[in-house]
């Protein structure tokens, strides 16, 4: 969906739709944040291999939502 020029009628609602998915992406962006804190620090998980590894890629996945959360949100003010 294209917003379309500052002054038309509906930009207002398009923008803040598109503010909205920006906050959206907040939400596995910190996610992923924890699971990468809790992957370094926690001494349960830094123990173990494959559960350090798997608390990792789960962090990667979240970063990957977030990231495709934002893209998202922004597509319609291009």
């Amino acid at each position: 969906m294209f917003c379309g020029d500052p002054g038309t009628s509906g930009y207002a609602d398009c923008a803040a739709q598109t503010q909205l998915f920006a906050l959206a992406s907040v939400i596995p962006a910190l996610l992923g944040l924890g699971l990468l804190a809790a992957a370094l620090a926690a001494p349960s998980v830094r123990g173990d291999r494959i559960l350090r590894t798997r608390t990792l890629s789960y962090s990667l996945v979240a970063w990957g939502i977030a990231a495709f959360t934002y893209v998202m949100g922004g597509l319609p003010s291009l």
